[in-house]
C-alpha cells in the first residue's frame, strides 16, 4: 500500500499550508541544473539532482521523492528511458522535451509520463507546474473519501489504491486519475476530450492518443482483455466507459 503523504511536510505561505516533499531533478546541463535546483529549493522542496540516467537510476534506488523532473537530452541516454527507470506508485513524472523530439514524446507517452514542458524550461515554469501537481495530489487525497466499488475492483481515493480480488493493483497517478474518474460515473461514455481536459487539464503535449495508451495500460494491469474488454470499454467514435458488472 502507498499513500502519497509520504515524505510531505507543511510550509506556510501567504497564511495557507502548502505542500513541501522532495523531487528527483534529472538534467543534463550543469548550469540549467543549478538554476532549476535553485528555483525548487526556493519553495522549501527538497532537491535529488541527477546530471545522468546513470545517476538518476542509483538516486531512485535509495531516495524517495514524489516529482521526477527528467530532461530528454541526458550525455548517456534519452530521458524517456530514464523516465520508465524512476517509475514507481506515487510518482509523478514530468518530462522536458524539445520541439524536435517528436518520436520521443510518442515514446514518453506509451511509458507513461504523466507531464510535458518544453525544454529548456523557465524555473518559474517549473516551479508552478511542481506546485500545481502537489495541489493536485492533496486534492485527491482530501477531496474524495468514497470508496468505489466496481465488480471485483475496489478504488480507494484516500488512499489512492485499487485493489482487485483484495490484491493491490499498482497505478501510476495518472492511471489511478484516470480509473477514478470512469469509476466515479460507471456506464456514463466519457469523450476522450472530456477525459483529457479532466485528467491531464491544458497539457500542450498531449492529444487524444494519449488517452488510448492510458486504457490501454489499465486494461493490461486490471487483467482486461484488450481483444475483449468488459471493464472498459471502448464506444466507437465516442470514447470509453466503465462497466458495472450486471451480477
Amino acid at each position: 500500500m502507498w499513500i502519497y503523504s509520504l515524505g510531505w511536510r507543511l510550509r506556510s505561505e501567504g497564511g495557507r499550508g502548502v505542500l513541501s516533499a522532495s523531487v528527483l531533478l534529472v538534467i543534463g546541463d550543469d548550469e540549467e541544473r543549478l538554476h532549476l535546483r535553485r528555483a525548487l529549493s526556493g519553495e522549501g522542496w527538497r532537491v535529488i539532482p541527477a546530471g545522468s540516467g546513470s545517476q538518476a537510476r542509483q538516486m531512485a534506488g535509495r531516495e524517495d521523492f514524489e516529482i521526477a523532473v527528467v530532461d530528454n537530452r541526458l550525455p548517456d541516454e534519452r530521458g524517456f528511458q530514464v523516465i520508465s527507470a524512476v517509475q514507481k506508485p506515487g510518482v509523478s513524472t514530468v518530462a522536458l522535451l524539445r520541439d524536435e523530439d517528436t518520436m520521443d514524446r510518442i515514446v514518453g507517452i506509451e511509458l507513461g509520463a504523466d507531464y510535458y514542458m518544453r525544454s529548456p524550461v523557465n524555473p518559474r515554469e517549473l516551479v508552478a507546474r511542481v506546485k500545481q501537481i502537489f495541489r493536485k495530489r492533496e486534492r485527491a487525497g482530501d477531496g474524495d473519501s468514497g470508496r468505489i466499488f466496481v465488480g471485483e475492483l475496489e478504488i480507494d481515493p484516500d488512499q489512492v489504491q485499487v485493489l482487485k480480488n483484495g490484491k493491490e493493483v499498482l497505478l501510476s497517478p495518472r492511471e489511478f486519475k484516470l480509473l477514478h474518474t470512469l469509476a466515479r460515473s460507471p456506464g456514463r461514455v466519457f469523450p476522450r476530450t472530456a477525459l483529457l481536459r479532466q485528467v491531464w487539464g491544458e497539457e500542450e503535449y498531449i492529444d487524444e492518443r494519449t488517452v488510448n495508451v492510458y486504457v490501454q495500460r489499465l486494461r493490461n494491469k486490471l487483467g482486461d482483455d484488450p481483444t475483449d474488454p468488459k471493464l472498459i470499454e471502448t464506444v466507437r467514435g465516442f470514447g470509453y466507459r466503465l462497466v458495472r458488472p450486471t451480477n
